[in-house]
């Protein structure tokens, strides 16, 4: 067949002409690919685009204009579907990047939460110490008095410092396994 003139592609493709349609594909998706893959730096998205800028071409065939070449069309619409897609990935990356991110903040929240409910259940148990036992560990664990400083500054034994401390120790751990 002849080299058709941008009045006969444009009349042909409009009438639905197969075989218009097919010359057409032939002689201008090469060169859509190529548009395509410099935009796109993807072999199998190329290929999509020029799919489906043909595709869209003989959906919307009524609209073509005759005074317009039908490869600048073309070239319009690959550039502008392949910039679409980049748009697409790019949202669909910064959406990704935002759920990541409200997930990482829902766990700090959980996190922060689980930590002060378990602040409150150890001061809870630290309260029902008995007092002398309480004033121990606070000074060893709060104040990081050893335990000869203790002794000395409570003026009990030093085995008595150790016996308060591993009271204290028992229940905590106790209590906090009970809580859960």
């Amino acid at each position: 067949m002849l080299p058709l003139n941008n009045t006969d592609i444009v009349n042909g493709v409009r009438n639905r002409d197969k075989q218009v349609f097919e010359i057409v594909f032939n002689q201008f998706s090469p060169s859509m690919f190529n548009i395509a893959l410099r935009y796109l730096r993807d072999q199998d998205e190329a290929q999509d685009v020029v799919q489906d800028v043909f595709l869209n071409l003989w959906r919307t065939a009524d609209n073509l204009d005759e005074r317009a070449p039908v490869q600048h069309y073309l070239a319009r619409a690959t550039v502008n579907t392949c910039l679409n897609r980049i748009k697409k990935t790019q949202r669909q990356q910064q959406y990704t990047k935002e759920q990541q991110f409200t997930s990482t903040e829902s766990t700090v929240e959980h996190l922060l939460l689980e930590h002060k409910e378990l602040e409150a259940q150890y001061l809870s148990i630290l309260e029902k110490l008995p007092d002398q036992c309480r004033r121990v560990f606070e000074m060893s664990r709060f104040k990081g008095l050893s335990p000869t400083e203790i002794s000395q500054q409570l003026n009990i034994s030093i085995n008595t410092v150790y016996t308060h401390l591993t009271t204290a120790l028992k229940k905590i751990r106790l209590g906090l396994l009970n809580q859960q």
